[in-house]
């Protein structure tokens, strides 16, 4: 009685899985092809818009000169490059400063009103400081390529569009910290829609008076651990919104260590859920589901049929998780991190339970700050994380 009750929940585990399986394949396939970066040319333009390079830095040493010199070596034109030093306790205002030979300006963080966490009200300080017509916010951990400015703003300007971000590439796939690295721009990426837009807070770039305009901008999610993504929601009602899939011929990428990808996912996991509970439940069983059939093909407890079903689906989670990888990855290492693939999902799943008992715990942190990510003003809580 035991075996066949066994059996039963194994059958109806993979029904379950098959489900989730084959929405999460179509929905990858629907979004590399959707978000696919199409080089365009560069115009010649004899008065091109000044682009200001806005950078929130707290507590970098370690990546930001790496960062300004890949800044500094854009062919871009007329750049204007801000650092704000949110109040670092090592030797970031030192290095920010190292750089002012090359015109880079120093911004001095003030102290955190209520209502923002320390990065949002970074950006907006710099915001209200720079003079470009553009303004692109950029991580610390991202990289640019020389040509990479240039071809972002030839993007916006191709597609008319005020805002866009880009899903950074990992170009440093040999490192552990990529080949185990977390999901969440596969998420961001795979749970997108018309309404719901993917973005990325590596690197976004938008029209300087249209985000001190919005009818809802950076102040309004001044607690908000994604004020990007509800920005890019509002201009994807006016078709003023543009998502690209970093490449090589891009040029847009990120290196980040694994904790500080780990510390990124318990902030984001459960938000990108839904921010409730039930939704946070809904997306813990579906990675279970994707984790089944491998592990019921391991108890032999399956006929035949039943077992090519099991590996039919492993694969076809495996294909999937392949074709985000290799469009989002430099060789090598990619080959590595897809030879990582049941234990990335495994731990998917580990980062999700901590991002949910964070938050009920109360003890999420971003940047040592303690963070509580709910708009400042509630009536937006209809379209908060």
């Amino acid at each position: 009685m035991m075996v066949q009750w066994l059996h039963m929940v194994e059958l109806v585990t993979l029904g379950a899985s098959t489900l989730v399986t084959g929405l999460l394949a179509g929905r990858t396939i629907w979004g590399l092809r959707r978000y696919e970066y199409r080089p365009v040319e560069v115009p010649a333009d004899s008065d091109p818009p000044t682009i200001s390079v806005c950078i929130a830095a707290r507590n970098e040493v370690h990546a930001l000169s790496h960062c300004l010199e890949r800044v500094l070596q854009s062919d871009y034109p007329r750049l204007e490059i801000l650092v704000l030093d949110d109040g670092s306790e090592d030797d970031t205002p030192h290095v920010i400063k190292s750089f002012a030979h090359a015109g880079v300006r120093f911004i001095a963080g003030r102290d955190i009103p209520a209502g923002w966490l320390g990065k949002n009200h970074a950006y907006q300080t710099l915001a209200l400081e720079a003079s470009g017509e553009y303004i692109l916010f950029l991580d610390v951990d991202a990289t640019l390529r020389t040509h990479s400015i240039s071809q972002l703003m030839a993007q916006l300007k191709a597609n008319d569009r005020s805002m866009l971000s880009v899903l950074p590439r990992r170009e440093d796939a040999h490192r552990a910290s990529a080949i185990f690295g977390s999901l969440r721009y596969y998420w961001s990426l795979v749970l997108a829609s018309k309404r719901t837009p993917p973005s990325a807070s590596t690197l976004w770039m938008i029209r300087r008076q249209r985000l001190l305009e919005l009818e809802r901008g950076l102040p309004d999610y001044g607690r908000s651990v994604r004020p990007e993504a509800h920005i890019a929601r509002q201009l994807q009602a006016d078709k003023d919104y543009y998502y690209l899939i970093g490449t090589r011929a891009l040029g847009v990428g990120v290196e980040k260590r694994w904790f500080s990808q780990a510390e990124t996912a318990f902030r984001l996991y459960y938000p990108i859920a839904g921010h409730s509970p039930w939704r946070a439940a809904v997306a813990l069983m579906s990675l279970l589901f994707v984790a089944a059939p491998p592990v019921i093909l391991m108890t032999l407890n399956l006929n035949p049929a039943e077992s090519v079903w099991a590996v039919g689906l492993t694969l076809l989670a495996f294909l999937s998780y392949a074709a985000f990888t290799l469009r989002t990855a430099n060789r090598p290492g990619w080959q590595l991190r897809l030879l990582a693939w049941p234990y990335v999902v495994l731990q998917e799943i580990g980062l999700l339970l901590v991002s949910i008992l964070r938050y009920a715990t109360r003890t999420v942190t971003w940047k040592g700050r303690p963070v509580q990510a709910r708009p400042r003003n509630r009536t937006h809580l209809s379209i908060n994380e």
